[in-house]
C-alpha cells in the first residue's frame, strides 16, 4: 500500500516537475529582459518578481504564481505563456537581452507604442508558433532580418512606425498564412518584393510613407483576398499594374504621392467593391477611364495633382455613393457633365485648375449634399445659375479666376451656411447687392477683379463677426469707405478696395479692426489728412494707401517688429483654402503684383502721396519690414541711419523726394537688400561701397547731382565731394544718342534757357569738337563695358533673390491649402 502511494506522488512529481522548470526558465527569462531595461523599476512590471522559497513544499504555489499571474503575461490551461501582451506599458529599452528561445509556446507577442530601441534580433526566428507580432510605435532601427520569414505560423505582422531601414525582407515571401502586412511609417528603401504576390492569404497590406522605389510588383494582382492596399507617399515609380483589376476584394486602395506614369487602367472597373481610390499627386496622364463608373461603391475618387487629360466621362453620373470628387490641378477641359448633378451624396467637389469651358450645368443645384464646391482657375463662362441657391449646406465656394459674366448671383444668399466666397478675377458687373450682409458665417469675401459698380453697402462691414477678408479690388466702385465697422470681436485681417473710384477720407472707425494685417486702399481718389491713428493698429503688416509724417507713427506696428513672427504660423498671409492677400507694390518704378504675400513679407508702401516732413527714426524699430516704399512724396531732412536696424529689408525705394545730406554708411550691412532707389532727390556725398551696394547700378542714384563714387562716373575727392560737376547721364539703356542726359541735368549743367541753349549748342558744333559730346560717348562706353546683363540694377546674388521674388507673381497655387 505505501509502495501504491509512494508511486502515485512521485508520478504527480515528475509531472509537475518540466512544467515548472519551463515556467521557471521563462520567468528568468523574464526578469533578465526586466532588469536590462532604463526603467526597470517602471510600476506596472512591480508583479515581476520571485518568491525567494522554491522548495518543493511551495511547488504548487509557485507554478500558478510565476509568471502566468505576471502583468501581460498570459498562459494557457497547461501553464505553458502563450501570450505576452505589453502594449503601452512605457517600456524603455531593448531587445538585445531578451531570450527569444524560452518562450517556444508563445502565439502573440505586441510590444507596441513603447520606448523600445535597437535592432530587431535574428533570434526572433526561435518563436516558431508565433501567430502575431506587433512591434510598432517604437524606435526600433537597422534592418528587418531576413530570419523573420521563418515565422511560418505568422498571420500579423506590425513593424509600423519605427526607424527602420534597408529592404523589405523577400523572405517575407515565405509567410504563407499571413493576412496583415504593416511596415508603413519607417525609412524603407528598395522595391516591393514580387514575392509579396506569393501570400494569398493576405488581406491588408501598407508600405506607406517610406522610401520605396521602383514597380509595383504586377504579382500584386494575384491577391485575391486582398482588401486594403496602402502605398502612398513612396518614391514608386512605372505604371499601375492592370492586374490590379483581379482584386475583386479590393475595398481601398492609396497610391497617392508617388511618381506613378502611364494611364489609369481600365481593368480597375472591375473592381466592383472598390470604396476609396486615391491616386493624387502622380504623374498619371490620359484620359479618365470610363469604365470607372462601374464602381457604384465607390465613395472617393480622388486623382488630383496629376497630368490627366480629356473630358469627364458621362458615366461617372452613375457613381451614387460617391462622398468627394476630386479632378483638382490636372489638364481636363470641355464641359462639365451635367450626369454629375446625379451625385446625390456628393459633398466635395474639385474641379479647381483645369481648363474646364462653357457655363456652369444648372444640375450642380441637385447636389443638395454639398459642402465644397472649387471650380476656381478654370475658362468657364456665362453666368452662375440661379441653381446654385439650392446648395443649403454650401460653406465654401469658390469660382474665382474663370470667364464668368452677368451679375451676383443672389440665390446663393440661400446658402446661409457659406464660409468662403470667392468669385474674384470675373467679368461679373453690377452692383453689390445688401442682401449678402444675411450671410452671418461668412469668413472670406473676395469680389476683387471685376465689374462691380455702386457704392459699398455699410453693411459689409459689420454684418458677420466672423468675416476676416474683405477683398473688393479692382471694380468700378464708387462713394466714401463704409464707416460702421463692428467695435467689439472684429476680426477683420484683410481689407483690400484698392483700385477702385472711392472718395472722401479714410474712416477713423478703421480703429476698431484691431485684428488688421493687410490695408490696401491705393489707388483711388481718397482725400482728406493722413490717418494717423493707423499706428494703433498692432497687427498691421502690409499698409498700401496710395501731411506731415508723425514722429511716433511706425512705433506701434508690432507686428512688423517681431522678427520670428512667421516661426508658427501659415505659408502665406490669409492661406486660407482658395483666397490668398494680393497687393500691388511699386519696386524701382515698376509695379509688382504679389499674388500671395507671404507671412514674412512685411510691407509698407506710402509711395505716390503728398506726404512732408522727415522719415521718423521710428522706421528703424520695425526689424522684420522687407519692404519700404516712400516714393514720389514730399519727404525732406536725412535718411535716417536707423534703417540700417532694418535687418530683414530687401527693397527700399526712397525716390522723388526732396531728402538730403549723405546716404548712411551703415546700409551697406543690410545683406538682404535685393534693389534700391535713391534716385531725385538733393542727396550729396560719396556713395556707400561693400555688401550689397556694389551690386546696384547707377539708375538707382541718378538725379542727385552731388553724389559721387561707384557706380556713378563722378569720381569723389578725399573729403566725398564730387570730383567734377559733370551733369548725370540717364543710364536708360534704350536712349538714343541726345537722350544720354536728362532734362534736370540739362537745367542744372546750362540753365541758359532754350534760345541760349540752343545758340551755344550750334556755336559747339561749329566751332570744332564739342568736349560734352566726347564726355558722353566715354559713358555711354562705360555703361556698356560695366552694366551689361544686369537686371533692374541687381547682380550676382542679390540677382538670383529678384528672381526667385518675382516668382510670387505667378498665379496663386491653392493646392496647399485643401483637406486632400
Amino acid at each position: 500500500m505505501l509502495f501504491k502511494f509512494l508511486f502515485i506522488l512521485f508520478t504527480l512529481f515528475s509531472s509537475y516537475l518540466p512544467a515548472f522548470a519551463a515556467k521557471q526558465d521563462i520567468a528568468h527569462a523574464l526578469l533578465k529582459w526586466k532588469t536590462s531595461l532604463i526603467n526597470q523599476n517602471n510600476p506596472l512590471l512591480s508583479s515581476w518578481s520571485l518568491d525567494q522559497t522554491t522548495n518543493l513544499t511551495r511547488i504548487n504555489r509557485t507554478t500558478t504564481t510565476a509568471p502566468c499571474t505576471w502583468y501581460g503575461v498570459h498562459c494557457n490551461d497547461h501553464g505553458d505563456v502563450t501570450k505576452l501582451n505589453l502594449s503601452t506599458s512605457r517600456l524603455n529599452g531593448s531587445l538585445e537581452n531578451f531570450t527569444f528561445s524560452s518562450f517556444a509556446s508563445l502565439t502573440h507577442l505586441d510590444l507596441s507604442l513603447n520606448e523600445l530601441f535597437g535592432s530587431i534580433p535574428v533570434e526572433i526566428r526561435y518563436l516558431s508558433k508565433l501567430m502575431f507580432l506587433d512591434l510598432s510605435g517604437n524606435h526600433f532601427s537597422r534592418t528587418i532580418p531576413q530570419e523573420i520569414g521563418m515565422l511560418s505560423n505568422l498571420e500579423t505582422l506590425s513593424l509600423h512606425s519605427n526607424i527602420l531601414d534597408g529592404h523589405i525582407p523577400v523572405s517575407i515571401g515565405n509567410m504563407s498564412k499571413l493576412g496583415y502586412l504593416r511596415v508603413d511609417d519607417n525609412k524603407l528603401s528598395g522595391s516591393i518584393p514580387r514575392e509579396l504576390g506569393h501570400l494569398d492569404n493576405l488581406v491588408k497590406v501598407n508600405t506607406s510613407v517610406n522610401f520605396l522605389t521602383g514597380h509595383i510588383p504586377s504579382s500584386i494582382g494575384n491577391l485575391t483576398k486582398l482588401s486594403e492596399l496602402y502605398l502612398y507617399l513612396n518614391n514608386l515609380t512605372g505604371s499601375i499594374p492592370p492586374s490590379l483589376g483581379k482584386l475583386s476584394s479590393l475595398k481601398i486602395i492609396y497610391l497617392y504621392m508617388n511618381k506613378l506614369s502611364g494611364r489609369i487602367p481600365d481593368e480597375l472597373g472591375n473592381t466592383k467593391n472598390l470604396v476609396l481610390l486615391l491616386f493624387g499627386h502622380n504623374q498619371l496622364t490620359g484620359s479618365i477611364p470610363a469604365s470607372l463608373g462601374n464602381l457604384t461603391k465607390l465613395e472617393i475618387l480622388d486623382v488630383h495633382e496629376n497630368l490627366l487629360s480629356g473630358v469627364i466621362p458621362q458615366e461617372l453620373g452613375k457613381l451614387e455613393s460617391l462622398i468627394q470628387l476630386a479632378f483638382s490641378h490636372n489638364a481636363l477641359s470641355g464641359q462639365i457633365p451635367g450626369s454629375i448633378g446625379n451625385l446625390s451624396r456628393l459633398e466635395q467637389l474639385f474641379f479647381n485648375d483645369n481648363q474646364f469651358n462653357g457655363s456652369i450645368p444648372k444640375e450642380l443645384g441637385y447636389l443638395t449634399s454639398l459642402v465644397d464646391m472649387l471650380l476656381l482657375l478654370n475658362r468657364l463662362s456665362g453666368p452662375i445659375p440661379d441653381s446654385l441657391g439650392n446648395l443649403t449646406k454650401l460653406e465654401q465656394f469658390a469660382l474665382h479666376d474663370n470667364k464668368l459674366s452677368g451679375y451676383f448671383p443672389e440665390t446663393i444668399l440661400n446658402c446661409k451656411k457659406l464660409r468662403y466666397l470667392t468669385l474674384g478675377n470675373n467679368s461679373l458687373e453690377g452692383p453689390v447687392p445688401k442682401s449678402i450682409c444675411s450671410l452671418r458665417s461668412l469668413e472670406t469675401l473676395y469680389l476683387g477683379s471685376n465689374r462691380f459698380s455702386g457704392g459699398i453697402p455699410q453693411c459689409l462691414v459689420n454684418f458677420s463677426y466672423n468675416l476676416t477678408v474683405l477683398d473688393l479690388r479692382l471694380n468700378r466702385l464708387y462713394g466714401n469707405i463704409p464707416t460702421t465697422f463692428l467695435k467689439q470681436n472684429n476680426n477683420l485681417k484683410t481689407l483690400n478696395l484698392n483700385g477702385n473710384q472711392l472718395q472722401g477720407s479714410i474712416p477713423r472707425t478703421l480703429i476698431d479692426c484691431r485684428n488688421l494685417e493687410v490695408l490696401d486702399l491705393g489707388n483711388n481718389k481718397l482725400t482728406g489728412g493722413f490717418p494717423h491713428w493707423i499706428d494703433t493698429l498692432p497687427e498691421m503688416q502690409v499698409l498700401v494707401l496710395r501731411g506731415l509724417l508723425p514722429i511716433n507713427y511706425f512705433k506701434n506696428f508690432k507686428a512688423i517688429m517681431a522678427i520670428d513672427r512667421a516661426a508658427s504660423r501659415e505659408l502665406y498671409m490669409d492661406g486660407k483654402f482658395m483666397y490668398y492677400d494680393t497687393v500691388e507694390l511699386g519696386v524701382k518704378g515698376l509695379r509688382l503684383r504679389l499674388e500671395r504675400i507671404s507671412v514674412i513679407y512685411n510691407t509698407i508702401d506710402l509711395s505716390v502721396n503728398k506726404f512732408e516732413g522727415e522719415i521718423p527714426e521710428t522706421v528703424g524699430q520695425l526689424r522684420s519690414l522687407r519692404f519700404l516704399n516712400l516714393s514720389r512724396n514730399c519727404l525732406t531732412g536725412r535718411i535716417p541711419t536707423d534703417l540700417s536696424n532694418l535687418v530683414q529689408l530687401e527693397h527700399l525705394d526712397l525716390s522723388s523726394n526732396k531728402m538730403v545730406g549723405k546716404i548712411p554708411v551703415q546700409l551697406a550691412s543690410l545683406t538682404f537688400l535685393v534693389a534700391v532707389n535713391f534716385s531725385q532727390n538733393q542727396l550729396q556725398g560719396a556713395i556707400p561701397q561693400g555688401g550689397q551696394f556694389n551690386t546696384f547700378d547707377s539708375s538707382s542714384f541718378q538725379g542727385n547731382n552731388g553724389l559721387c563714387g561707384f557706380p556713378l562716373t563722378k569720381t569723389c575727392r578725399n573729403d566725398g565731394v564730387p570730383a567734377s560737376l559733370t551733369p548725370e547721364v540717364d543710364q536708360d539703356e534704350d536712349d538714343g544718342f541726345f537722350n544720354g542726359f536728362s532734362w534736370e541735368s540739362v537745367a542744372m549743367g546750362y540753365g541758359f534757357g532754350m534760345l541760349i541753349g540752343l545758340g551755344i549748342g550750334w556755336l559747339v558744333f561749329y566751332s570744332g569738337k564739342p568736349i560734352w559730346v566726347i564726355r558722353i560717348i566715354e559713358r555711354e562706353q562705360f555703361r556698356h563695358e560695366g552694366t551689361s546683363g544686369k537686371i533692374h540694377g541687381i547682380g550676382g546674388f542679390a540677382a538670383t533673390r529678384a528672381r526667385k521674388r518675382n516668382r510670387i507673381t505667378q498665379v496663386s497655387d491653392v493646392r496647399s491649402s485643401l483637406s486632400f
